[in-house]
């Protein structure tokens, strides 16, 4: 609207005064609804920053917990380390002296003898460098052990039948069998040595 310098009348004047209201009323309407809408975003982004904030705090207090969970849990897995490590050095010690009062006592028992061999491979520092081949050896070592012959006392009596009668059966040892120590007949079966 342009103004002229003219001179205007009152209902000239009202009607330019009404078409600037109205052209100012719709202006102001239209920002009042863009304010209406940044508002509402306003708050809504807001709301989002809120619950981002809690979250984030739950976030943290949970981490926090976690951590000191952890420093918790490692600090009872060092104390159980140490007093499982303190166990094992005892036994290790009180092993040793059982071991050493054994091999002073007993020096000429070939069972002895094989038990200082499997300690001494098993304590030697060359053999701590491959630790593989010490287990394979130390196995071997020990099976040996266990490789002996199976004890039969039946083929025993059968063999010692066999051996003492034509028919492997002498009824007249059985009814008359005399003066009978346990002991010898045990010798005499194998089932304990002659020095016993």
């Amino acid at each position: 609207m342009q103004l002229d310098k003219k001179k205007y009348t009152g209902a000239e004047v009202q009607r330019m005064f009404d078409a600037y209201k109205k052209h100012f009323e719709s202006r102001y309407t239209e920002q009042q609804k863009i304010i209406s809408g940044l508002t509402r975003e306003l708050n809504e982004m807001k709301s989002q920053v809120e619950s981002v904030s809690s979250k984030e705090a739950l976030i943290i207090a949970v981490l926090r917990r976690a951590e000191q969970t952890a420093m918790d849990l490692d600090q009872q897995v060092n104390a159980k380390y140490k007093e499982e490590l303190e166990r094992l050095i005892t036994f290790s010690s009180d092993w040793d002296d059982f071991f050493n009062a054994l091999r002073e006592k007993y020096p000429e028992e070939e069972q002895v003898k094989k038990a200082v061999a499997i300690n001494d491979k098993l304590n030697s520092d060359k053999n701590k460098a491959q630790p593989k081949l010490l287990i394979r050896e130390l196995e071997q070592m020990i099976n040996e052990e266990k490789v002996h012959p199976n004890f039969d006392p039946k083929k025993k009596i059968a063999d010692y039948i066999e051996a003492t009668s034509d028919s492997g059966f002498n009824m007249e040892d059985v009814l008359n069998p005399g003066e009978l120590k346990l002991e010898d007949i045990c010798r005499e079966l194998g089932l304990i040595d002659e020095d016993e």
